[in-house]
């Protein structure tokens, strides 16, 4: 019995041994492990005055030779540039309200009772987004004001940028220049990119026949429109497509108008807002349907969020709706007639005569574009702020609303134009002779393989 508890014993002792050895190793490694994650995150000094740098404070100045520097208040960025003005090529700060670097050119700064930076007795914070701003002040007896790191060192070399406007529609496909114009992807490419919000397909074409902006996000039939007969004008990328969990759009029935499917809505009146665009998916789902257009009311209505108001108080049996009221109409268990879902179309980016022929700032401003669909496709979760407030998501959804996957180095493929052209040819809204290859070019799109994230999405 006393050899056989001794023998218990020993054998017990050694696994104790054994454990201890395994959890040592274990530990140690997850211990080096943690030390290298907390080497990585040390604090930095602060460029200027030493002082350690709190990310939550940080300033980040990018240069003109591809290096950074980081400061740990704006007070001390300002220092810094008052003789180095003409070495910095952006500017991040930190948003108070997310934690997300964005370009200090943009911001809303507050000058509160909150001590920031102790070392400096900086009282000053930064937000991306103004209420956020007013907020702060309001909470702690703060001011807005003017950015402290001044004009002249937001944007210290625009004269070596090229400066480009973009047209874009309060839709979520507008998200990768949002986010490219907030980082600043397209400042680290050499681009001073400036959004010009759309109301409408009507306003696109108006500008964009002006020259009044460079390059415009719309529908594929809209695109197509926009570049007949606009000498050197092309399509020359796409930005989303449907997926077969997300159309972008769908012909919906009204939770009250009992209709079941398209050849129901004869007779019956239908929301569709103003743009070829529309028009063409109307056709297409009420041919498709076999329906007939001239035996359904049809009601052009301005856009669509007056196309979602008319279905949702039942003004009318059905509406043509789009991404992101698409979404709404699903949370709302209205009737899907039809979609886009396993359709092959898209939103697309159009740019006009000039940019074409600026082959340096076009290829840069589709490598950023990459660079920022890259960065979404990448973490969507860390973008999801932005998704939220500035891209027309309807309240009541956009806390769910998911993130779009965005499509990367492509463009519209012959297939899949051709339906789109024979149907604007037979409307006589393009040339007969009017073919493929004088409205899309491929010509400037990156290689996937050799972007990645830009500095400022690091």
């Amino acid at each position: 019995m006393k050899k056989r508890n001794k023998f218990i014993l020993i054998t017990i002792g050694l696994l104790a041994v054994a454990l201890l050895a395994f959890l040592g190793d274990m530990l140690g490694k997850k211990g080096q492990r943690f030390a290298e994650r907390w080497d990585k995150k040390a604090p930095t000094s602060c460029a200027f005055d030493g002082t350690k740098v709190n990310p939550f404070y940080e300033v980040s100045v990018f240069l003109d030779d591809h290096s950074t520097l980081s400061f740990c208040s704006t007070y001390c960025a300002a220092r810094w540039a008052e003789n180095n003005r003409d070495k910095v090529v952006y500017i991040l700060v930190t948003d108070e309200a997310t934690g997300q670097r964005f370009d200090a050119g943009l911001g809303y700064f507050v000058e509160s009772d909150v001590v920031s930076v102790p070392e400096v007795r900086s009282r000053v914070h930064s937000f991306s987004n103004k209420e956020d701003a007013l907020d702060h002040a309001r909470q702690f007896r703060g001011k807005l004001i003017d950015n402290p790191l001044g004009p002249a060192f937001v944007l210290p070399q625009v004269a070596q940028l090229d400066s480009l406007r973009i047209g874009t529609p309060l839709l979520p496909d507008s998200l990768p220049l949002r986010l490219a114009v907030l980082k600043p992807i397209f400042k680290e490419n050499r681009l001073n990119v400036t959004m010009v919000q759309l109301k409408d397909e009507a306003e696109a074409a108006r500008l964009f026949q002006e020259g009044s902006i460079d390059a415009v996000v719309c529908d594929l039939p809209c695109a197509l429109v926009l570049t007949r007969g606009a000498s050197s004008a092309r399509t020359v990328k796409n930005v989303l497509r449907p997926n077969p969990y997300r159309p972008l759009f769908a012909l919906v029935a009204g939770a009250q108008s009992g209709v079941q499917h398209v050849q129901e809505l004869e007779g019956r009146n239908v929301a569709v807002p103003a743009g070829t665009s529309y028009g063409f998916y109307l056709d297409f789902y009420l041919t498709q349907g076999n329906a007939f257009q001239n035996k359904i009311a049809v009601r052009e209505v301005k856009g669509l969020p007056e196309a979602w108001e008319a279905l949702d108080r039942g003004e009318v049996a059905a509406a043509l709706l789009r991404t992101p009221y698409t979404e709404l109409a699903n949370r709302k268990q209205f009737r899907v007639l039809a979609d886009d879902r396993n359709l092959p179309w898209m939103s697309v980016l159009v740019v006009n005569q000039a940019l074409m022929q600026n082959a340096s700032a076009l290829t840069r401003f589709l490598y950023g574009l990459e660079q920022s669909i890259l960065a979404l496709n990448l973490k969507p979760d860390e973008y999801r702020g932005l998704l939220k407030r500035e891209v027309g998501i309807p309240s009541e959804i956009s806390k769910e609303f998911p993130m779009p996957i965005f499509e990367g180095a492509n463009a519209p493929s012959r297939d899949e134009a051709d339906t789109v052209l024979v149907w604007l040819r037979d409307r006589q809204l393009i040339g007969r002779g009017t073919t493929y290859a004088d409205l899309v070019n491929t010509d400037f799109l990156p290689d996937p393989k050799n972007v990645g994230l830009a500095f400022c999405c690091r």
